[in-house]
């Protein structure tokens, strides 16, 4: 593992970079005017662009391994404004987590949404699973806020409280996204088939629940 550093000028501005050099990932870090720094991260494992802003993190751009920078950077300056209102979000984020009265707030909120998960999911995913004719284990109501739902390998439907915050009929296709996980365990055609037979225009539904967020750590993805 190596790590390189320089500057170099564009414009009148003066830029840091910064390489870290790894096995299967590098690392380029740049600072750019009215959003800060950027994190430029090469993985093995990335299939496309994936720009996220999450607090105390900063912003960072996930690319395949063969990728250009400068295709990565002219990503991310397509996207400035959206970049700039969400670093703006988290860092009132990070505001208000570091305020004691607060973050009180945002517990006690959290805790009636909860109640009001309970109350419903579990009833609404039995409703469906005799509507549709799927079978599982069990519901369990989570605070997850990186994803709505999953279902393990044994169909135990784990849901997010925070799916009270969707539209009811994108709350139904979550639901009915991972009761259809009970019998196709990957993402396949099959699944997809299956899905949209049961939801009706599945991939429709996808997309639209792409425009709401758990939290801040929000992907907008070529």
């Amino acid at each position: 593992m190596g790590m390189v550093y320089f500057f170099c000028q564009k414009d009148n501005l003066w830029f840091f970079y910064t390489f870290t050099l790894h096995d299967k990932m590098s690392k380029k870090i740049k600072s750019y005017p009215l959003i800060g720094e950027v994190s430029f991260i090469k993985s093995q494992r990335a299939r496309r662009f994936t720009l996220t802003v999450k607090p105390w993190r900063g912003v960072r751009i996930t690319l395949p391994r063969h990728a250009a920078y400068r295709d990565a950077e002219a990503f991310l300056l397509q996207h400035t404004d959206w970049v700039r209102e969400k670093v703006s979000q988290a860092v009132s984020y990070e505001k208000e987590r570091l305020n004691p009265g607060r973050e009180e707030e945002r517990k006690a909120a959290e805790e009636a949404l909860r109640g009001k998960a309970l109350a419903y999911l579990p009833q609404r995913t039995a409703e469906l699973a005799a509507e549709h004719g799927f079978s599982y284990r069990r519901v369990t109501i989570r605070r997850s806020r990186t994803r709505w739902g999953s279902c393990s390998g044994i169909n135990n439907i784990n849901l997010s409280i925070f799916l009270m915050h969707l539209p009811a009929h994108l709350t139904d296709y979550v639901i009915l996204h991972e009761l259809v996980h009970t019998v196709h365990k990957n993402h396949s055609a099959e699944f997809w088939q299956r899905l949209d037979h049961h939801a009706g225009n599945a991939r429709a539904l996808a997309r639209e629940i792409r425009k709401y967020r758990i939290t801040f750590d929000i992907p907008a993805v070529i």
